[in-house]
């Protein structure tokens, strides 16, 4: 998991966007660190037998309406609004939150955090190559050193551990 962070440290230290791509990457890493507390939270608590779908439907019924309210602050509550953003709405609603998310609760109840935490630095290896495949973003140095290692921290956590013999 450290190299994962490092590898998070070396993306947003080069940043050719200036002061906006940093407060950006810095929202998203303090809710990194969010959702990482939810994992422990589910593994470590009473919560952990609770069913996934209870779990869902509390997270997104308490955040739902905190997050409308804080859309005010941020700007027009919907701008040009086209029939594209409700097939947008529907596949976040559908995809990510009830399947992916589900998926999610199962697994951070089936093995350890650890290992499933690990394949969440997937995300951003992910969006990268879709930034560069999809919309012609460049791949810089940082970010490909960065994609090394965390592939390198995935593939340590996830390795077989051999078994030492005793003297």
């Amino acid at each position: 998991l450290v190299l994962c962070l490092v590898a998070v440290v070396l993306v947003m230290s080069d940043q050719e966007g200036g002061h906006a791509d940093l407060t950006g990457d810095i929202i998203a890493f303090v809710g990194a660190i969010g959702w990482a507390a939810v994992g422990i939270l589910l593994r470590a608590s009473a919560m952990s037998r609770v069913p996934g779908e209870a779990t869902l439907l509390w997270q997104l019924g308490v955040s739902s309406p905190f997050l409308l309210l804080a859309a005010f602050f941020f700007g027009p509550l919907v701008r040009d609004f086209e029939p594209v953003h409700v097939w947008l709405m529907a596949y976040q609603v559908v995809a990510v939150a009830l399947f992916c998310f589900m998926a999610w609760l199962l697994l951070i109840r089936i093995y350890p955090a650890s290992t499933v935490a690990s394949f969440s630095f997937l995300t951003p290896v992910f969006s990268v190559f879709f930034a560069w495949a999809i919309l012609g973003e460049p791949l810089r140095p940082s970010v490909l050193a960065g994609l090394g290692l965390v592939a390198a921290g995935i593939y340590l956590i996830n390795r077989r551990q051999v078994p030492q013999k005793v003297a």
